[in-house]
């Protein structure tokens, strides 16, 4: 099979994860510089996670009808739209309305519509028997880009963190929208092979039942997750430890490239151990790391978990969607990502206005905390789910 798909749908990746790891520091800096305070950021994010939700909704239920092509490029579209917006006002209704409809991710990771339709027809442009090795090289690619995006996220700051610096970012999100828009255009081999039925009437009995299952446990996750955020942990390195946008942008450059190397890397594991046990052993220790993050007093230290942790955090992403290969049948797997990433968009959904409040109240501190303990029992309920049927 021609290595043209997978190559174009990793150029694509690198793209956006780059602007969106641009964003994801640049954004809360921004919304300080005008003059909001930190419940309004809350809000931002809020917003961010709803528009993902909504999103996937929308590829669910109108990959039939629409084609996945054409999903690609109206998203692609809609970040044009965003960039736009927010390069030429700072009003809050056009800030919210912005992060509504511009699928930005607030953290390397992403769980929007992009990556559902992506990770859905990757297996199949890269050839059976790939699909570990295809999702760890997609994620790696991703995962680079975004660092490159946060180091890129101190220019404004080396501006004084000036309007037209932050404007000047958000500009060029909208140019990376086009940018996507004319690559998905030539695209070709995203379709389905047959004609899908809309919603969830492809999917089996057995694998509505794992849909369901894995909708519950990733929405566990997901809520954990959102304390975990680049978005949040850049406001708690700023608030805990004083850092400035010039000294961020570097940390989670060095800390997102980590998570780049380890994500190849745990293609390698999963040979061996199986998906499911590099997904969740891995987890279970980054998250460890997270609350120790926390509780470390000093900013030293408080790195130094930091990269700990990023050298695990990510290893179940390629391994989840490998896993979840095996599990769902090719004509399932678009819906079966865009429902689960619905739903993890739901968790950090409701996750959002508890962060939002928790900031509103001064417990910034606690938000590692909140973070990996959250995440540690949802590592420990998807071994129990599914130890016995995958390793």
């Amino acid at each position: 099979m021609s290595r043209q798909g997978p190559r174009r749908v990793y150029f694509v990746k690198a793209v956006r994860v780059f602007v969106s790891g641009l964003l994801s520091i640049s954004i809360p800096f921004y919304l300080r510089a005008l003059g909001y305070g930190l419940f309004f950021q809350g809000l931002a994010l809020v917003a961010i996670v709803a528009g993902n939700a909504v999103s996937n909704v929308a590829v669910t239920y109108l990959d039939a009808a629409v084609g996945r092509r054409r999903l690609l490029q109206a998203f692609s579209l809609l970040m044009v739209a965003a960039g736009s917006l927010m390069a030429v006002s700072g009003a809050a209704v056009v800030i919210l309305a912005a992060c509504l409809v511009g699928n930005i991710s607030s953290t390397g990771t992403e769980a929007g519509p992009f990556q559902s339709i992506e990770a859905g027809v990757l297996p199949d442009l890269a050839g059976s028997g790939m699909s570990v090795k295809v999702f760890g090289r997609y994620n790696m690619i991703g995962y680079a880009a975004a660092a490159l995006g946060q180091l890129a996220s101190s220019g404004a700051g080396l501006q004084g963190d000036s309007i037209a610096a932050f404007r000047a970012v958000f500009a060029g999100f909208a140019v990376a929208g086009l940018i996507l828009f004319a690559t998905y255009t030539g695209l070709h081999g995203v379709e389905s092979g047959r004609a899908t039925r809309p919603g969830l009437a492809n999917l089996t009995s057995q694998g509505k039942r794992d849909l369901a299952r894995l909708s519950g446990l990733f929405s566990v996750d997901a809520f954990g997750g959102v304390f975990a955020t680049t978005y949040l942990l850049t406001i708690w390195f700023n608030s805990t430890y004083g850092l400035s946008l010039t000294a961020i942008g570097p940390v989670f450059f060095v800390a997102t490239l980590i998570s780049a190397a380890s994500t190849y890397g745990a293609a390698f594991i999963a040979v061996r151990v199986g998906n499911l046990r590099t997904m969740v052993y891995t987890h279970m220790a980054s998250n460890a790391f997270l609350i120790l993050m926390g509780a470390a007093g000093s900013l030293v230290l408080a790195l130094t978990f930091l990269f700990l942790r990023q050298s695990l955090s990510q290893m179940d992403v390629p391994t989840r969607q490998a896993l979840m290969t095996e599990m769902f049948q090719k004509e399932e797997r678009v819906q079966a990502y865009a429902v689960t990433n619905t739903l993890r968009s739901a968790g950090t959904f409701l996750a959002s206005p508890v962060s939002a409040a928790m900031l509103g109240a001064g417990l910034v501190g606690g938000i590692p905390f909140a973070g990996g303990a959250t995440k540690v029992a949802y590592d420990l309920m998807t071994f129990f789910a599914y130890r016995k049927r995958y390793r």
